[in-house]
C-alpha cells in the first residue's frame, strides 16, 4: 500500500525535459537546480501518484508540490481545455499561511507571464466581494482552510467548480493531524475524491453520493510536513486506510547548529521561570550580535512578558522588537509578519503562532526560552532559521531554571538524532461526525448506509462502530433520547426520507450550518481596543479581576484599563507603569512522552555516577517519622566525573554541567534522586498542612489524570478534599492532618484497577467535562456560535451549553456529544492512556518514602508554582530565590 521512494527515479535533466517547456525554462533561470525534495517528489506528481513528503523547512517542498500542478495546468491550457474550475486545492491549518501562500504563488506566475492562471484564497477573512467573484470565476488553484473548504463543498452551487479538481495539497500535515481540523480536512479530501471520480464517470450526477468503484487516482493527494513520524500512519491519514501512497523523507542536508544555554554559573538557582533577570540580560546580549532573532516561548503570557522586558532592557531597539501570538488582532499580526519579511525587526517574541510555514524572511537565529516540550516542535521552530543557501539552521535552547536545563540538554540531544514523537491522531470525533452528516444532508442524495461507508473510507473513522454512527444520527434527528420528545423542532437537523436519503427538515438548517462550521470553540475573550485600533484579546476572567486604572501587558506594551463594555476593554498607553501580565490558560504544553523517558534516563545515569554505591537494603518506608532519613553521600571525585560526562554526552558548558551536578547532589543530600527504577514520595509538614510530593515524570497531562484519580481515592478513604498541584515532573497533594496516609495506604491508592471509574467520579464533580462539552456542543451544532449571522455572546453560549449538559448528564449519559466531551477531557486534555500505563508499572518500582524537614530541590518548582501565579511582574524572582536560599543555604550563583 505504501511505497518508499528512497532514491529519485529520474535525474535532473530528465525532470527538466518532463516539465512543460515554459515551466522548465523559468525554473532553470530562477533556481538552476532541483532541490532533493523536488527531484524525488515532482516525478510522482507528474505520474499522478499520491505522496507524503517529509522535508525540512526551507527545502523547497511547497514548490515540489506545485511544479506538477503548474505542469498539468499549462498542458491543459495548451490543449484548450483550461476551463473555469478548480484544479488544485491547497489546505493550510492557518489563515495566515493561506494568505501568505496565495501571494507567493502569484510571484512565479507573474514571472512566467501566465496571466490566464488564477490563484484565489478563501478563508474567513475573504470579503463578500471576493467571494462573489470566486463563485463567478473560480480560481484554478484554491488556497483555503479546512473550515472554508467544508463550507464550499456543502453548497450545491459550488459543485460544478469542484468537478475539475485533480490535486489536493495538505500543508503542515502534522499540525492538521493532531486536532479535529485535520479530521475535517481529510473528510473534505474524500468528498473531493468522490466528486472528481463522479465527474469522470459516465454516470455523473449532480449529487455528492459515492460513485461505486471510484478511480483510485481520481484525486492526487499530496501531504507536506517538515517534522512528522510515523510516515506510514500519516500517509494513511492523508489518503485513507486502503489507498496507495508514496513516502518520501528528505534528511536535512545542512547540519543544524543546536546550542543549550543557561545563565547559570557555578551554582543552581531556583525554578523562577520566565522572570529570571539573568536570562533576559543574556538574551539582550544575544540580540545585539544577531541580524534577526525569532524568540519562542511556551505561553502567550511568556511572550508578552519577555517582549516587554526586552524593550525595557534595550530602549534603543524598542521599535525593532515585536510580539506575535494568536490573541493579537489579525492586523497587528500581519503588520509584524510584513515587517519581519522586510528585515525591519531585530527580534520577534512569539508563542506558537510562527512555528509553521509562513515565509518570514531571513532569520539567522531561533531562540527557545524554556524547553519546548517536544522534539518535533523544537525542530520545527529551529527550521525557521537559516533559509539562505549559505546558512544553516541555528537554534539556542535557553534554560530558564535548573530543572529546565536538564530538559533542554535532553531535547538538544534528541534533536541531533531526530528522535521524533509520534503524532497523535484524533480517532472518530463524534461532533465532527455530526457536522459531516448535516453537510451531506444538504444535497439530499446520500443514504445513511452510503454516508457510513463514506466515513469508514477515511482514516479517523476507519473503525467507526455502526452503533456510534446511529446514535449521532438519532441526535441529529431530534436532539437525542432525552430531548427529542419535546425539542425535536429545535434540535432536529437531519431527516431520513422515504427513500432512505439524508435530508434537511427546513432551509434554515442549511443557513445555520454554514454559519457554524468549524471545530474552534468560541471562548470568553475580551477585545482590547487602544483608541480606534484593536490590539488583541485577553480572557474575560482576567479582565474581571482588573479595576479601572489597572495596568496590564498586551502586544509587548503596558496598557491602562479605561472602561469595559460588551466584551470590549478600552485602554490607554501606560509606558512607565508596573503591569500584571495576562495569562492564557490553554497554552501550557505538556512534556512529550519520549522526552520524559529521556529525562528519566538522564536522572538515572547521573544518579549512578554521583553516588558511591547502592544501599544494601531499602531505606525505611515510614513517612510518619519526625526525623529525616540520613542523607545520601556524594563523592566529590564522582561529582567531577559526572560533570565531565554531562559536558561530553550533552554538550553542556562546564559551568552549566557543574550547576546541574550540584542540583542533583543537593537533591541526593536532602532526599533521593528519582530514577527509572524508583518512585519517590516526599512528605513535608508545614503550618498545619501535609504536602505529599509524588515524583512521576510522565508529563503534565498524565499527571493531571493520575492526581485526580488519587485525590478521589483519598476522599473516598479519608474524607475531605485534596488540594492538587501538577507539573511535568509530578504532582503535589496538600492534605489536612486527619488525611495522613501510611505507605501501605498510598500503595493501595496507586492501583490500576477501577482507575477509569475513579476518574469518572472525580470528573463528575469538576468543571472539566462541562468546559469540554461547551466546545463539543458548538462543533456538534447543538449550541450554535452564530444565529442569523450574529455572533452569540460568550455568556449566552456558556449558559446554553451548561443547561444542556446538566440535562444530558442526568437523563442521557451516553449521548454522543457527552461521550465526545468525556473523550476530549480524558484522552486529549488529561492523557488518560499515559496515566493508566504509569499505574500499570508503578507497582513494580521500588517505592521510596521520605519525610523531610524542608522541600527538596526537585519538588521546589511545583511547591512555589502557586506562589508565582499570584505575584505581579516584579515580585517572583527575588521572592522565590530568597525562599530557595533560605531552604538550602546556597549561594546566589
Amino acid at each position: 500500500m505504501f511505497t518508499w521512494v528512497r532514491e529519485p527515479a529520474h535525474d535532473a535533466p530528465w525532470l527538466l525535459r518532463a516539465l512543460h517547456p515554459e515551466l522548465a525554462t523559468w525554473f532553470r533561470a530562477r533556481f538552476g537546480a532541483f532541490a532533493p525534495a523536488q527531484l524525488a517528489a515532482v516525478p510522482e506528481v507528474l505520474a499522478r501518484r499520491s505522496l507524503l513528503l517529509s522535508s525540512p523547512t526551507g527545502s523547497g517542498k511547497t514548490l515540489a508540490a506545485f511544479l506538477g500542478v503548474f505542469d498539468y495546468l499549462a498542458r491543459a491550457h495548451d490543449a484548450g481545455a483550461a476551463r473555469d474550475g478548480i484544479v488544485a486545492v491547497y489546505v493550510s491549518p492557518l489563515r495566515a499561511l493561506a494568505y501568505d501562500l496565495s501571494k507567493n504563488l502569484q510571484s512565479p506566475l507573474d514571472e512566467l507571464g501566465w496571466s490566464w492562471l488564477r490563484v484565489g484564497a478563501r478563508t474567513g477573512d475573504t470579503t463578500v466581494k471576493e467571494r462573489a467573484q470566486q463563485r463567478r470565476h473560480p480560481p484554478h488553484i484554491l488556497v483555503t482552510t479546512p473550515e472554508s473548504l467544508t463550507i464550499l463543498l456543502s453548497q450545491p452551487s459550488w459543485l460544478p467548480a469542484f468537478r475539475t479538481v485533480r490535486f489536493f495539497i495538505a500543508d503542515e500535515l502534522h499540525a492538521l493531524a493532531e486536532n479535529k481540523r485535520g479530521t475535517m480536512a481529510v473528510l473534505a479530501a474524500e468528498r473531493l475524491h468522490e466528486i472528481a471520480a463522479t465527474a469522470a464517470s459516465s454516470a455523473a450526477t449532480d449529487g455528492p453520493g459515492p460513485p461505486g468503484n471510484a478511480a483510485p487516482n481520481a484525486l492526487v493527494r499530496i501531504g507536506l510536513s517538515a517534522t512528522v513520524t510515523p510516515l506510514e500512519t500519516m500517509a494513511a491519514f492523508l489518503v485513507g486506510p486502503e489507498r496507495d501512497c508514496r513516502l518520501i523523507e528528505i534528511a536535512e542536508r545542512r547540519r543544524a547548529r543546536i546550542e543549550v544555554f543557561s545563565p547559570l554559573r557555578d551554582h543552581a538557582y531556583p525554578p523562577a521561570g520566565y522572570t529570571a533577570s539573568r536570562v533576559l540580560l543574556e538574551l539582550g546580549t544575544l540580540l545585539g550580535s544577531k541580524r534577526t532573532t525569532l524568540i519562542f516561548t511556551n505561553t502567550r503570557s511568556g511572550a508578552e512578558h519577555i517582549g516587554l522586558r526586552l524593550k525595557q532592557l534595550l530602549p534603543a531597539l524598542t521599535n525593532q522588537i515585536e510580539v506575535h501570538h494568536a490573541s493579537l488582532d489579525r492586523s497587528v499580526r500581519l503588520e509584524v509578519e510584513d515587517r519581519l519579511k522586510r528585515g525591519e525587526l531585530r527580534a520577534v517574541v512569539c508563542s506558537t503562532s510562527l512555528e509553521m510555514g509562513i515565509d518570514i524572511g531571513s532569520i539567522d537565529t531561533v531562540v527557545m526560552v524554556s524547553a519546548p516540550k517536544g522534539v518535533a516542535r523544537a525542530l520545527q521552530r529551529i527550521g525557521r532559521s537559516g533559509h539562505s543557501m549559505r546558512e544553516s539552521p541555528h537554534g539556542v535552547l535557553v534554560a530558564s531554571n535548573i530543572n529546565d536545563l536538564a530538559e533542554c540538554a535532553v531535547t538538544a540531544r534528541m534533536m541531533e538524532g531526530r528522535a521524533l514523537e509520534p503524532v497523535r491522531i484524533h480517532d472518530a470525533p463524534l461532533d465532527v461526525l455530526a457536522q459531516t452528516l448535516v453537510s451531506l444532508a444538504v444535497f439530499g442524495s446520500v443514504t445513511s448506509e452510503e454516508a457510513f461507508a463514506f466515513l469508514r473510507r477515511t482514516y479517523p473513522y476507519r473503525a467507526l462502530a455502526r452503533a456510534d454512527f446511529d446514535r449521532v444520527l438519532r441526535y441529529l434527528r431530534g436532539g437525542g433520547a432525552a430531548l427529542e420528545a419535546n425539542y425535536e423542532a429545535l434540535f432536529g437537523k437531519v431527516r431520513v426520507d422515504a427513500l432512505g436519503l439524508l435530508t434537511l427538515p427546513a432551509p434554515r438548517v442549511a443557513r445555520e450550518f454554514f454559519q457554524n462550521v468549524g471545530t474552534i470553540a468560541t471562548e470568553s475573550m475580551v477585545q482590547v481596543q487602544l483608541g480606534r485600533r484593536k490590539i488583541g484579546q485577553v480572557e474575560e476572567s482576567f479582565i474581571k479581576g482588573l479595576r479601572v486604572g489597572d495596568v496590564f501587558v498586551l502586544n509587548g506594551r503596558t496598557l491602562r484599563l479605561l472602561e469595559t463594555r460588551l466584551l470590549t476593554a478600552k485602554v490607554a498607553a501606560a509606558d512607565s507603569a508596573v503591569p500584571t501580565v495576562p495569562r492564557w490558560y490553554a497554552n501550557k504544553m505538556p512534556l512529550a512522552s519520549g522526552l520524559a523517558a529521556a529525562v528519566v534516563q538522564l536522572r538515572t545515569e547521573l544518579a549512578a555516577r554521583l553516588t558511591t554505591g547502592t544501599p544494601a537494603t531499602p531505606r525505611s518506608h515510614s513517612i510518619a517519622a519526625a526525623a529525616p532519613q540520613a542523607p545520601d553521600q556524594t563523592d566529590p571525585p564522582a561529582a567531577a566525573v559526572a560533570a565531565h560526562w554531562l559536558q561530553s554526552e550533552y554538550a553542556l558548558s562546564a559551568a552549566n554541567a557543574r550547576a546541574l551536578v550540584e542540583h542533583f547532589a543537593l537533591q541526593a543530600r536532602v532526599s533521593a534522586i528519582p530514577t527509572a527504577a524508583t518512585f519517590l514520595i516526599e512528605r513535608y509538614d508545614h503550618r498545619g498542612l501535609i504536602h505529599y510530593f509524588f515524583h512521576a515524570l510522565i508529563g503534565r497531562s498524565a499527571n493531571d489524570a493520575v492526581s485526580r484519580i488519587i485525590a478521589q481515592r483519598v476522599q473516598e478513604t479519608k474524607g475531605g478534599n485534596a488540594l492538587v498541584t501538577i507539573d511535568d515532573y509530578g504532582f503535589l497533594l496538600t492534605l489536612k492532618p486527619f488525611q495522613a496516609m501510611t505507605p501501605d495506604e498510598w500503595r493501595s491508592l496507586f492501583r490500576r484497577e477501577d482507575a477509569e471509574s475513579a476518574l469518572r467520579t472525580a470528573l463528575a464533580e469538576s468543571s472539566l467535562v462541562k468546559w469540554q462539552f461547551r466546545g463539543v456542543a458548538q462543533t456538534g451544532l447543538m449550541v450554535p456560535r452564530r444565529v442569523r449571522g450574529q455572533e452569540r455572546g460568550a455568556r449566552a453560549l456558556q449558559w446554553s451549553s451548561e443547561i444542556i449538559f446538566e440535562v444530558l448528564r442526568r437523563h442521557e449519559p451516553d449521548h454522543p456529544l457527552l461521550v465526545e466531551a468525556y473523550a476530549e477531557a480524558t484522552l486529549r486534555f488529561l492523557d488518560l492512556p499515559r496515566a493508566l500505563a504509569f499505574l500499570e508499572k508503578v507497582a513494580d518500582l521500588r517505592w521510596d518514602f521520605r519525610t523531610l524537614p524542608r522541600v527538596s530541590p526537585f519538588s521546589f518548582g511545583i511547591y512555589v508554582s502557586r506562589i508565582r501565579e499570584t505575584m505581579t511582574l516584579e515580585d517572583p524572582e527575588t521572592t522565590i530565590e530568597r525562599l530557595y536560599h533560605e531552604m538550602y543555604g546556597t549561594g546566589a550563583g
